[in-house]
């Protein structure tokens, strides 16, 4: 899939809220979350429309989003996993959801993917 450059950032940035203190693994898989989602047809088509759909990302919503993209303060391995992930790459199966703790799903780092 083609994105814009604003598309990779705001990828990036989500993946720097949700799991910037995450091996690479877990935050390429919060990346291909996004873009299982982006490929469904039961959310947005857009990686910005999935990351702002209302009650799915807490970051969007309260504000930490906005402010990780204002502050410019966004890891280099949350860049490369937004890219792949963007990409095709995609390590969880073809998840569309992940909570941290335990549960049923594929575990990577201290998240869940199902």
């Amino acid at each position: 899939m083609s994105a814009s450059a604003d598309d990779v950032t705001l990828l990036a940035a989500l993946i720097q809220c949700e799991a910037g203190g995450e091996c690479y693994d877990g935050q390429l898989a919060v990346g291909a979350v996004v873009m299982n989602r982006v490929k469904s047809g039961s959310f947005p088509n857009s990686i910005s429309g999935v990351i702002y759909q209302s009650g799915q990302f807490t970051p969007a919503s309260s504000g930490k989003l906005s402010r990780v993209l204002s502050s410019g303060s966004i890891s280099s391995s949350c860049y490369q996993a937004a890219q792949a992930a963007i990409n095709g790459a995609d390590n969880t199966g073809g998840a569309k959801y992940f909570h941290a703790g335990s549960g049923n799903g594929t575990v990577i780092g201290n998240q869940v993917f199902y």
